[in-house]
């Protein structure tokens, strides 16, 4: 008997499968929506028999509407980027507002310790504790900007956002 790959069921479909599914596509199509990348590639990328390159991502990114995906790839399946892109997950606009606004109200707190920290230019050993608390809290900051950021592209994909003239009116505060 000859076998034709894995069973396809929800358990086993990583999230390139997913994100195709999500929008519809056949392997066929989603190629078509992609420069140099054909169903067979896209095949074994979903069986994992072969991982992605940085370009079959970011075509999958655009023709799936998920920019997330790149996110992905680079804290997940990039030797580079598993050490320094942290993982971000993209949830709904309310939520990550408040966590924005969580993060800015709990480093409020803490401006002027830093202040007394960053003084001299140094980090003393008397100062590591503090200094590694706001450093997590900033880390936090910077995970719910680039959530925002992702859900902003994300709707932006989905045609509920209008980015050119986002990018205008953030132009026009600089």
């Amino acid at each position: 008997m000859i076998s034709l790959g894995r069973k396809s069921t929800k358990e086993n479909k990583n999230i390139y499968q997913l994100c195709r599914e999500e929008q519809h596509l056949t392997r066929e199509k989603a190629s078509e929506q992609m420069d140099g990348i054909s169903a067979a590639r896209i095949e074994k990328i979903e069986a994992e028999s072969q991982l992605p390159t940085p370009y079959d991502v970011v075509q999958m990114a655009a023709a799936y509407k998920r920019p997330d995906l790149c996110n992905y790839y680079c804290s997940h399946q990039c030797d580079i980027g598993n050490r320094y892109v942290p993982a971000v997950t993209v949830s709904e606009l309310p939520n990550i507002i408040l966590e924005t606004i969580a993060g800015l109200n709990e480093i409020n707190v803490h401006t002027q310790r830093l202040n007394q920290i960053a003084k001299d230019g140094e980090i003393s050993t008397d100062e590591i504790k503090d200094f590694a608390q706001i450093s997590n809290e900033l880390d936090e900051i910077s995970l719910a900007v680039d959530a925002l950021n992702l859900w902003v592209e994300r709707t932006a994909g989905e045609n509920k956002l209008d980015l050119a003239l986002l990018h205008a009116e953030k132009e026009k505060r600089r």
